[in-house]
């Protein structure tokens, strides 16, 4: 297909209307594949209950939940993802990278991501706090109650293993991977932000936003999808471990803070300690740039500021944002007893 420059536009006008127009219909794209991504999960979610209504009366199944777990993020991720893959004709590896990651540079990023994922929940903890301060709160309950060895795996396995390939696959691989041509700040901003809203919850959103922005940074830094997956992992499966201790278990109150806050601290220090390494082993590792996208210099011509603009007005972006924001708000709304 030609593009023809319309009659009068100077040359460096066009390119940037030009440049507009491409990200436009790669962003609307994209939002088709969240909003498939979304739409599968709630449809994968709701059949289930219908096909097996009796779940919630069982004593026996709460293995059968996480495998319905299981097979919703797989489903929900990885479908949409091929369909995109194929609809727009790109090749897995021409956006999903996973170059190989040396030990000595994998570890310490995952300390250093697992650290600052400690600091996210910080954040998150003080808005729920403040949430609750107003009158308002959090209706997701991410507890779950485990009574038996095989569900104790099978919670591991669905909350930490499987999202952490299924999540980064679509939004640091599809989502991230296609943007990337654009630059990568623009990348893992808007990704982050995707992958904030996604969660639906004024609690999550911002931990989720934070991490995002810390997953897309190392990924982006080596070219490799693992770091993300690793420090996702580590993160997820922190957070089963804590629920377990505390819901499952006769562990006193003052037991469980000591043993949270002693992980806390042990992966911060574990993460300056391993910051400290990677500045002083790979000079100017941790400076943002656009430099790594040289074979793309032709979609450089909007600034940072005018692309992500572009990217959240279009159409299938502002659909997505105003569902997830409404989830969001519907979050809530204190649920009935009755």
């Amino acid at each position: 297909m030609i593009n023809y420059m319309p009659a009068g536009m100077p040359p460096q006008d066009y390119a940037k209307y030009n440049e507009r127009r491409m990200l436009r219909k790669t962003s609307n794209g994209l939002g088709m594949f969240v909003l498939v991504y979304f739409l599968t999960m709630l449809f994968c979610s709701i059949g289930i209950q219908l096909l097996l209504p009796e779940m919630s009366n069982s004593s026996q199944n709460g293995v059968l939940n996480y495998f319905c777990d299981i097979f919703v993020s797989v489903t929900s991720a990885f479908i949409p993802g091929l369909i995109y893959l194929a609809l727009t004709k790109r090749k897995v590896k021409e956006i999903i990278f996973t170059n190989h990651v040396k030990f000595g540079t994998l570890i310490p990023l995952i300390f250093i991501g697992i650290a600052f994922s400690m600091l996210a929940n910080t954040v998150s903890d003080l808005m729920n706090t403040n949430l609750e301060m107003f009158g308002l709160k959090n209706t997701v309950n991410f507890s779950n109650e485990v009574n038996s060895v095989p569900e104790v795996l099978l919670y591991a396995v669905s909350t930490a293993v499987v999202p952490a390939f299924a999540e980064e696959f679509a939004f640091r691989g599809i989502l991230m991977g296609s943007l990337r041509k654009y630059g990568d700040v623009f990348a893992i901003i808007v990704s982050s932000v995707m992958f904030g809203a996604m969660h639906g919850n004024v609690v999550q959103i911002p931990f989720a936003f934070m991490l995002g922005l810390i997953f897309g940074f190392v990924d982006c830094k080596t070219n490799s999808l693992f770091p993300s997956i690793g420090i996702h992992f580590l993160n997820n499966f922190y957070a089963v471990l804590m629920d377990i201790l505390q819901n499952n278990t006769n562990m006193d109150k003052g037991t469980f803070l000591g043993i949270n806050y002693f992980i806390c601290v042990l992966f911060c220090v574990l993460g300056l300690l391993s910051f400290l390494y990677i500045v002083k082993t790979q000079k100017g590792f941790f400076k943002a740039t656009n430099d790594d996208i040289a074979p793309y210099q032709y979609t450089n011509y909007l600034n940072l500021k005018e692309k992500i603009k572009t990217f959240m007005f279009s159409p299938a972006i502002v659909v997505l944002l105003v569902l997830f924001i409404s989830e969001a708000i519907t979050n809530l709304i204190p649920l009935s007893n009755t």
